[in-house]
């Protein structure tokens, strides 16, 4: 999920404010959600000041943007300073902020995120307009190999490329794919057995984004839900709330309902 300081999103179109994105988790009963740093779009001490005022509701994830370090060692640097400060993980968005992501300062980012029991969230849609990019699947396994010791969530799932990808997570342990934007943006095309097959394969590697405010909680899991009929009640389980669970352990509290997360 995104916020900005004065609610307007990049498109012009949604509602981003703090305000909307603590009703859409209630009305989709969504217990706990990550809230992702965008750079250029909405600054990390924002983030910060939403997930505080959420009561752990939110989990803090820093937008980070690598070449904005001049060297290797200052993009190290950057991270750790992101985990002093309390954020659960960090955010790289390759397309947004016009970078190749096999950057060695991308790579310094990501390897440094792993030593400080970080997990680094992946925007996979690297196709850019101003940087050459190479196939999403060939990227991401060349990021898994060069960071094994990462955990790395890789964020819409790489849309038309889903099925490649899933097999480079088959071969990287760290690896977790996740369906936001996907699901929902390409709506009614094959995907939709791509995105069946999946969640009948790797439930144990898959987590459900909203990309809110592109899509709600309620958008996302309703769709989710569809693709998933006939699914195991455990495989549904991991899918849905218990891989995100294990990537981000709540704090400690009395019994709760079952979370949701977007």
């Amino acid at each position: 999920m995104h916020v900005t300081r004065d609610g307007r999103w990049t498109s012009g179109r949604h509602d981003a404010s703090y305000a909307r994105l603590v009703a859409e988790l209630d009305r989709a009963s969504v217990e706990r959600a990550c809230l992702v740093g965008l750079p250029g779009v909405v600054d990390n001490e924002y983030v910060l000041e939403c997930a505080a005022a959420s009561g752990a509701r939110l989990v803090p994830i820093a937008g980070v943007n690598p070449i904005e370090f001049s060297r290797v060692d200052t993009a190290a640097a950057g991270i750790r300073a992101c985990a002093r400060a309390g954020f659960s993980g960090i955010k790289l968005h390759a397309r947004l902020n016009g970078y190749d992501p096999l950057d060695a300062r991308a790579l310094a980012a990501i390897r440094t995120a792993g030593l400080e029991r970080m997990i680094v969230l992946l925007d996979t849609l690297f196709r850019n307009r101003s940087v050459p990019t190479r196939h999403a699947a060939d990227t991401i396994d060349a990021l898994a190999h060069a960071c094994p010791s990462t955990s790395i969530v890789l964020l819409h799932g790489g849309g038309p490329a889903l099925l490649e990808i899933a097999d480079v997570v088959r071969a990287h342990p760290a690896l977790v794919l996740d369906l936001s934007f996907t699901l929902l943006h390409y709506r009614g095309s094959s995907l939709d057995r791509d995105l069946r097959w999946t969640m009948e394969r790797f439930d144990q590697r898959i987590v459900i984004g909203s990309d809110m405010p592109e899509f709600t909680p309620a958008e996302a899991f309703d769709r989710a839900e569809q693709l998933a009929e006939g699914l195991s009640s455990e495989k549904w389980a991991n899918i849905a709330h218990g891989n995100l669970d294990r990537l981000f352990p709540a704090p400690a509290r009395g019994a709760a309902a079952v979370p949701r997360w977007p």
